[in-house]
């Protein structure tokens, strides 16, 4: 009976400590999820943030590229740096469409 209550206590020390072992693994690998979680949730913040500002861009850059290409913008710059005139009527020539001549098929016969 000495040598099975040895033993007993033998594995109740062994099954304390593996249990104890493995209360602390779970600790920290709780910890670890948990900062990991906080980590990706600040990760996730900063590429919020980020697209705000590129939203924000982008529609200033199609702002931007609006007013270039409007009418007045390219008539300005072409009167201005460009130095040309708005046309008169003696000036402009109109081009009329004419069919369009076939294909010339020559035979080898």
């Amino acid at each position: 009976m000495i040598r099975r209550r040895a033993n007993k206590t033998k594995k109740g020390s062994l099954m304390k400590l593996a249990f104890s072992l493995y209360f602390v693994f779970c600790l920290f690998a709780i910890i670890w999820l948990k900062t990991a979680v906080v980590n990706l949730e600040y990760e996730l913040g900063d590429i919020d943030r980020q697209r705000t500002d590129l939203v924000r861009e982008r529609k200033m850059a199609v702002a931007q590229r609006a007013s270039a290409y409007s009418t007045e913008k390219i008539e300005k710059v072409a009167l201005n740096h460009l130095g040309m005139t708005l046309p008169q009527r003696e000036n402009v020539f109109y081009v009329k469409k004419t069919a369009v001549a076939g294909l010339y098929k020559a035979s080898m016969k």
